[in-house]
């Protein structure tokens, strides 16, 4: 009687196995044949950080279609952090002006228009608009025995002051650096502290280039 059980047991347990066996194909099979349109889409979920220059109390978060969807007290340093947020365009409102902006899907977030500007991972917000100065350098072989290599830039005018610093570490190409959030406004442009230029950022060139030799 007991051998019985124990051959019954055993068979339906084979059973159900192969049971198992055949729906986890059946699943796969099933899985494999699914439209890709009614495959589930995934989303990279992110926090992001907010820096207003000066301090606004309020940021409010919208959608590229004007949907209101965050509304952001910042801290006494004028930063706030988000909710979670998908990759996107959206705008961000304070009472001093609008900046329209990108969250890409690596998580970095970029400026594309408004009162604003982005290092990559931080948008600021501020007063006034801005654009961005970038130095090309050619990397030449004396670069590589002035202070170790490196090439310090100051961006600078009455009001306003920015530095910046780059290493050469190999002869040939172009060595870059890059002033991002400029205030609209003419400034001098210093080299390891001796003045090169006079750079001017305006309506009509938001963008500018400085190609030193």
């Amino acid at each position: 009687m007991k051998q019985s059980a124990i051959r019954l047991c055993s068979a339906v347990l084979l059973m159900a196995l192969a049971l198992t066996a055949s729906a986890a194909t059946i699943g796969a099979i099933s899985s494999q044949d699914k439209p890709e349109e009614e495959k589930e889409d995934t989303y990279v979920w992110v926090k992001m950080l907010f820096a207003t220059e000066p301090r606004a109390e309020e940021i409010r978060l919208f959608s590229a279609d004007g949907m209101p969807l965050q509304q952001l007290k910042t801290e006494a340093g004028g930063t706030a952090v988000s909710e979670l947020m998908t990759p996107g365009k959206y705008y961000a409102f304070t009472e001093r002006g609008c900046t329209e902006f990108t969250l890409h899907e690596n998580a970095s977030v970029s400026a594309d228009g408004g009162c604003g500007w982005s290092d990559g991972e931080i948008l600021h917000l501020t007063s006034a608009e801005v654009g961005t100065v970038t130095v090309e350098r050619a990397a030449k072989e004396s670069l590589l025995t002035q202070n170790g290599g490196w090439l310090d830039y100051t961006l600078k005018n009455v009001d306003f002051e920015r530095r910046e610093v780059v290493r050469c570490t190999a002869a040939g190409g172009i060595l870059t650096c890059t002033f991002e959030g400029i205030p609209h406004g003419t400034y001098f442009l210093e080299e390891n502290g001796v003045s090169r230029c006079r750079v001017t950022v305006s309506a009509e060139q938001e963008n500018v280039t400085v190609t030193l030799p």
